[in-house]
């Protein structure tokens, strides 16, 4: 089975790819860093001033394969109702 690598970027940086992963294949590989992002967002939502958590899915070369990411993004209610508009 090749091997694959994952690099995570969290509010604390990146993370060395220095820990290969077996999988049958590349779509096993980034369906198990979909997991990892998921538990990685379980452990905390994205902050300021970053605001992203992401994890890459690198081959056995370590070139990029897909990038993984989960964004928080605050949008402001633009349209306010204030009593005198009702």
């Amino acid at each position: 089975m090749p091997n694959f690598y994952f690099r995570t970027t969290d509010q604390e940086g990146f993370s060395a790819e220095d820990r290969a992963f077996e999988f049958a294949d590349e779509q096993a590989a980034i369906k198990e860093a979909k997991v990892t992002l998921a538990e990685m967002a379980a452990d905390g939502l994205p902050q300021d001033p970053i605001s992203m958590i992401s994890i890459q899915v690198l081959d056995q070369h370590h070139a990029l394969l897909v990038e993984l990411r989960l964004v928080l993004e605050v949008i402001p209610n633009t349209t306010k109702v204030t009593a005198a508009d009702r």
